[in-house]
């Protein structure tokens, strides 16, 4: 068994508000790496993390026109972490003016990167495509490029393949909400976003708590609240490590411009409005759940505000099946 690294798009120049759309190869895909590189444009500090994220407004993978993944960039990194593991290691962050940075997005089509039995099948020229959406705003960044490599498997033969699109609700009332989830396919695990969280003494969360219910009875998770459920995102991995915040301490009695002197808590890093929501808690299908021929499989939940919220499922599709 061999697999094919290689490069799709190579540094091509992209623009605030543009859309690339790339054909994807025809052999047995495992996953997309999509780096952006691009020049800090702030002086004398740290740009912001998220601001690299917010660059990408939509990734999807099309296959005849339909979503075999699709989401913005801070959940592609959500996703990256929770379900395959992944941490990009940017680089070149010293907080000057036009410092050449770049930072890689994992688009995964297995739960396992490499794997020959969960990648998407083979398809023909032209069927799988790659479109990416980049915001209308590029903050504090310039001169923005992007190179897109993947990582095909030609001899699998592959049972399943990954398949994670978003869904976005917005609660019309605080309370009890049901969300919908796909039915049909094995779902191994959901990653959700809610906009509020808690700050300072006010302890509002858009999502407060959540119950998973199948056929109308409770199933895997019958209660749990948002934070133990987020403070156990780091079940399988630690959280995301230099994209989060440490403590700095200036010993200056008058700062010089760039040194650090915020204390900020080392635990309120960039996804700290995710949760992880594992079902097939260690990707063997010991646990997975299987929604196929179910007539109901719902996520309910208690929302604290009516802000926005984001649900991603992750299905386990097989690969005779199709998308």
């Amino acid at each position: 068994m061999l697999f094919t690294h290689s490069v799709l798009v190579p540094n091509e120049s992209v623009s605030e508000g543009s859309v690339q759309s790339p054909d994807l190869p025809v052999s047995p895909l495992s996953h997309i790496l999509l780096t952006l590189k691009f020049a800090q444009n702030q002086a004398d500090t740290q740009l912001a993390f998220a601001n690299i994220l917010a660059m990408i407004s939509k990734v999807e993978v099309l296959y005849k026109g339909s979503a075999v993944f699709s989401m913005n960039g801070l959940d592609m990194l959500a996703c990256g972490l929770f379900i395959c593991g992944f941490e990009s290691w940017g680089v070149n962050a010293d907080g000057m003016d036009d410092d050449l940075r770049s930072f890689t997005f994992l688009i995964p089509l297995g739960r396992k990167l490499y794997s020959p039995r969960e990648c998407f099948p083979r398809s023909t020229r032209g069927e799988l495509i790659l479109q990416v959406t980049y915001a209308s705003t590029f903050t504090q960044i310039d001169g923005v490029s992007a190179q897109i490599e993947t990582v095909e498997l030609p001899d699998a033969a592959p049972e399943q393949f990954l398949r994670m699109t978003t869904l976005a609700v917005t609660p019309t009332a605080t309370g009890q909400v049901d969300i919908d989830l796909p039915i049909g396919n094995l779902m191994s695990d959901l990653v959700l976003f809610g906009t509020t969280i808690p700050a300072a003494d006010v302890a509002t969360t858009t999502i407060q708590e959540i119950e998973i219910r199948v056929d109308n009875d409770e199933r895997y998770y019958s209660r749990s609240y948002f934070e133990t459920l987020h403070n156990m995102a780091g079940r399988m991995r630690a959280a995301p490590g230099h994209h989060g915040s440490h403590t700095h301490v200036c010993y200056h009695a008058t700062p010089a411009a760039g040194d650090k002197t915020d204390p900020v808590d080392p635990s309120d890093h960039i996804l700290k409005n995710h949760l992880h929501v594992p079902f097939d808690i260690h990707h063997d299908g010991q646990f997975i759940l299987d929604a196929k021929g179910l007539s109901s499989f719902v996520l309910r939940l208690q929302a604290g505000d009516m802000s926005a919220i984001r649900v991603i499922p992750c299905e386990v599709v097989a690969a005779a099946k199709g998308v």
